[in-house]
């Protein structure tokens, strides 16, 4: 690895640890850096390799991070993550450009990790009915409890969908491979043929004549036996048929049903760092109602970064399942249920924070102090330096 790809993947690592809301004046002095013209690096980095770079970073870091973002039209934030990710090709749009769903309003759009702006905004086509109406119940559930705990929170459900393919696109396809085989059946061979006796004619010209005479005649024999015995060609042609059939039957009977899971996020960011602090509050849910009982995987994320005199971190996370008891028939009752839960898992994990705090200053911190010496008085250093120099006073 070349010392140009080593600083610049040291460089993209930093970049993705950046603390909440500081990702601007990480990336500033990391291109300080690497631009320093003092340094001993014999590597030259510019710009446009740097913006590429951090391109990718802050795709990565958004992504993770749960970073929000609003369209033109429209004031209600949605999340950028991972599950809202659109698939297609966008290098186009330029580096770092992503297109991602905003399912409340039901579009998709062109996100610039880099700018965090939007553009290209489309409309959104709902597959699954059913699935979007638990979708919106869970939407608007966790959207008062999101109002209700965090001031400035973003919360968003997206629908993952493992829908086979469709009918209609079976149909299609076994038609298309049906016909291609019964075409297959009843073409001659003498195309083969025809294209051997091509390149024989560029060497051997001679010969050419008598070929093509051959030629003309297996073909003319070949087509005289189709015509002579149609009753070959349909029974071939059936046999394709039914084979096609069974194939495609079997291809629809083996395709697994369609399964809806949710991914449910929510995320509260708390910047002030004109007095040196900021925090981000993590939460990601995914629900699988096709199972019995429907399950609720979660993940708990907080970081905390002060930087007063100092800089001091807090990163913790916290996973755990948890298993409803609401079949998932009714959207209402399932939703009310999710976040019931959600809102005291949440409430147990701060909970427990708190204490973990107590703990740390109460012990941990208190075991690092100095301790006082065996006349359990603190030592006056004023009184010690004015001896010392007494004394030195006295011997000069």
């Amino acid at each position: 690895m070349s010392a140009n790809s080593s600083r610049l993947n040291e460089a993209l690592s930093l970049l993705i640890q950046s603390p909440p809301g500081q990702t601007s004046q990480v990336y500033h002095d990391l291109r300080g850096i690497l631009f320093d013209a003092e340094s001993n690096a014999t590597d030259k980095v510019d710009d446009a390799k740097l913006q590429s770079i951090a391109a990718v970073a802050l795709e990565e870091y958004n992504t993770q991070q749960l970073g929000t973002a609003t369209l033109p039209s429209n004031d209600a934030a949605v999340i950028i993550c991972q599950a809202g990710h659109v698939p297609g090709d966008t290098s186009d749009a330029g580096a770092g450009v992503k297109r991602y769903i905003h399912p409340k309003l039901g579009k998709t759009f062109l996100f610039n990790h880099v700018k965090r702006t939007t553009s290209d905004v489309k409309d959104l086509t709902v597959a699954d009915e059913k699935a979007e109406e638990k979708r919106k119940a869970l939407e608007k559930a966790l959207e008062e409890y999101v109002k209700d705990r965090y001031p400035d929170g973003v919360s968003s459900v997206f629908s993952i969908s493992s829908a086979p393919v469709k009918a209609e696109e079976e149909d299609e396809l076994a038609e298309k491979v049906k016909k291609a085989a019964v075409e297959d059946a009843k073409t001659p061979a003498g195309n083969t043929a025809a294209t051997g006796t091509e390149d024989a004619d560029e060497k051997m010209d001679d010969e050419t004549t008598a070929t093509k005479e051959e030629i003309a005649e297996e073909k003319e024999e070949e087509e005289n036996a189709v015509e002579d015995d149609p009753a070959e060609a349909v029974a071939a042609s059936e046999a394709v048929e039914n084979s096609t059939n069974t194939q495609t039957s079997s291809t629809t009977s083996a395709a697994p049903p369609a399964k809806t899971t949710f991914a449910i996020h929510h995320v509260g960011n708390r910047f002030n760092l004109s007095n040196f602090w900021s925090g981000r509050w993590r939460a990601s849910y995914t629900l699988d109602p096709t199972v019995s009982p429907s399950t609720l995987t979660s993940t708990l994320s907080v970081q905390v970064h002060y930087f007063e005199n100092g800089n001091v971190q807090l990163n913790a996370a916290k996973p755990r399942t948890f298993h409803l008891t609401s079949d998932g028939d009714d959207p209402e009752k399932l939703a009310k249920e999710v976040v019931k839960v959600i809102a005291a898992h949440e409430d147990g994990w701060q909970k427990g924070l708190e204490e973990s705090y107590d703990e740390l200053a109460e012990r941990a911190f208190k075991a690092l102090r100095r301790q006082l010496p065996l006349t359990r008085q603190k030592i006056d250093w004023d009184k010690v330096l004015n001896y010392k120099l007494g004394d030195e006073l006295s011997r000069a």
